[in-house]
C-alpha cells in the first residue's frame, strides 16, 4: 500500500464561462505544474529518461499514481461549462528498451513526448495509406476508446533526470509510455465514470465535442497538453487539464491499492513453452500496474483485480492468522459480497497450489480476462512459478 496525504476535495458544479478559469469554487487558484509532496513536478515525474531499473520505474509509478490521486483533479471546461473530476483508477504502461520492454504498450508516436494527452488510435495495416482514416480521425471508436496521459521523455531533454550526456546518445533508447485513464468521479454529484471508454464518453460530453478528432483538432487546435503551461492553452475556452489542489488539513488520505492491470492475458501466438518463463508477457502480465483507491466505488470492472489487490495489502500488512478475518477485511474494502471474496480466494489459492502455465497460454488462454475465476487461477499460478523461480535461482 502507498499511503499519502489526500489533497483537498474540490467540487465544482458546473457554471456558465467565458474563458477558461483559473479559479476553484472556494476562489482559491490552481497551478498545472507546483512542487507537490514528493519535491518535483507532477511534468518532471513524468520524465523517465534517467531511470534503468524496474525498482526505480515502479517507484515512479508509486509517485505519479500518489499525485494524481491526491493532489490534482480533472478539470473539462467548455465555453458553457466547467466539470471537475477526482482520479480513482489507472494503469501504467512504458516501453523502454533494454531496460523496461513491456509488450502491452501501445507505443505509438504520440507517447514519445510526456505531459501530453493521448486518445488510442486504431492500429494501422502496414499497406494502408496515410490518407485511409476513419471519419474520426484515426481514433479507436465505439467500446474501445481510451485516453493516456503520455509518459516518458520531455518535449526538451531539460529535467533534473536528464543529463547532459544522455542528450548528447546518437541512439537514445525508445521510450514510449502512457497512464491510461480508467475511473473517474465527477465531483458535482459524485458520479462514477468506470472504464475507459465510458470516460472518453463523458470527457466528450462536458466538452460539446461529438467525436474525438473534433474535440482534438477543432476545440483544442491540436494542442494535447495536460499541464496549463503554453499559451495557446490559456486562450482556448475549451481544454482538458490536470490542476493541482491544495492539500487539506481536514480529510485524511486515502489508501492507494495495486493489481495487475485489467483485459490482459497470455493467449498471444507467440509465446511459446521454450520459451514460457521469459516471454515478456509473461513477465508483465501479473505486474501491479493498476492502482486504485475507493475501491468499494469501483464495481463496474475489474473486481477480481481489486479483490487481488485488496488481498495482497491485507496479507502484507501481516494483520490475520485465519482466512474468516481475511475475508470479512476483505469484503469490508471492497463491497463485494462475502461468497464471492471465498471463492475468489480458493480459486487464487487453487493456482498457487496446483495451477500449471500451460492452461492459459495460446489458444488455451482466450478470454481469461473476462473471467474472475480463471483470472485469479493464473494469478496464483503466476505467483507459484515466480516463487518456483526464486527457490531455484
Amino acid at each position: 500500500m502507498v499511503k499519502r496525504q489526500r489533497s483537498s476535495s474540490c467540487v465544482a458544479t458546473p457554471h456558465k464561462v467565458s474563458k477558461l478559469d483559473t479559479s476553484l469554487q472556494d476562489g482559491s487558484s490552481w497551478s498545472g505544474s507546483p512542487h507537490i509532496a514528493s519535491g518535483f513536478t507532477l511534468p518532471e515525474l513524468l520524465d523517465f529518461t534517467s531511470l534503468e531499473s524496474d525498482h526505480a520505474i515502479c517507484s515512479r509509478f508509486d509517485n505519479i499514481a500518489s499525485a494524481l490521486f491526491h493532489e490534482y483533479r480533472l478539470l473539462a471546461a467548455s465555453p458553457e461549462t466547467r466539470t471537475e473530476f477526482e482520479i480513482l483508477e489507472v494503469e501504467f504502461y512504458l516501453h523502454k528498451s533494454s531496460c523496461h520492454e513491456d509488450p502491452f504498450t501501445h507505443g505509438s508516436d504520440e507517447q514519445k513526448q510526456s505531459g501530453n494527452w493521448y486518445f488510442h488510435r486504431a492500429p494501422r495495416k502496414a499497406r494502408v495509406s496515410q490518407l485511409s482514416v476513419t471519419a474520426a480521425g484515426g481514433y479507436r471508436g465505439g467500446t474501445r476508446k481510451g485516453l493516456d496521459l503520455t509518459i516518458g521523455a520531455p518535449a526538451t531533454p531539460k529535467s533534473r533526470f536528464f543529463t547532459e550526456s544522455t542528450s548528447q546518445m546518437l541512439d537514445p533508447p525508445l521510450l514510449r509510455g502512457g497512464v491510461l485513464l480508467r475511473t473517474l468521479r465527477r465531483m458535482s454529484d459524485s458520479t462514477i465514470i468506470s472504464g475507459p471508454s465510458l470516460l472518453v464518453d463523458e470527457l466528450l460530453r462536458v466538452s460539446e465535442a461529438s467525436n474525438i478528432a473534433k474535440l482534438v483538432t477543432d476545440k483544442w487546435s491540436g494542442d494535447t497538453s495536460a499541464f496549463l503551461i503554453s499559451a495557446s492553452s490559456e486562450t482556448r475556452t475549451t481544454c482538458l487539464h490536470l490542476v493541482h489542489v491544495q492539500p487539506s488539513r481536514t480529510q485524511s488520505s486515502a489508501t492507494i491499492y495495486r493489481s495487475p492491470r485489467i483485459g490482459l492475458e497470455l493467449s498471444h501466438p507467440d509465446i511459446t513453452l521454450e520459451r514460457l518463463a521469459t516471454h515478456p508477457r509473461v513477465v508483465y502480465v501479473a505486474k501491479p500496474y493498476r492502482y486504485f483507491i475507493r475501491p468499494h466505488l469501483l464495481t463496474a470492472n475489474g473486481r477480481a483485480q481489486t479483490f487481488l489487490g485488496v488481498y495482497h495489502a491485507c496479507m502484507d500488512s501481516k494483520s490475520f492468522t485465519q482466512d474468516s478475518e481475511l475475508c470479512y477485511t476483505i469484503t469490508r474494502i471492497t463491497g463485494l459480497k462475502a461468497p464471492t471474496v471465498v471463492k475468489y480466494l480458493g480459486e487464487y489459492n487453487h493456482g498457487l497450489a496446483k495451477g500449471s502455465l500451460t492452461a492459459f497460454i495460446g489458444a488455451a488462454g482466450k478470454g481469461v480476462s473476462a473471467s474472475p475465476t480463471r483470472f485469479l487461477r493464473m494469478m496464483g499460478t503466476l505467483r507459484k512459478v515466480s516463487t518456483e523461480q526464486e527457490n531455484h535461482s
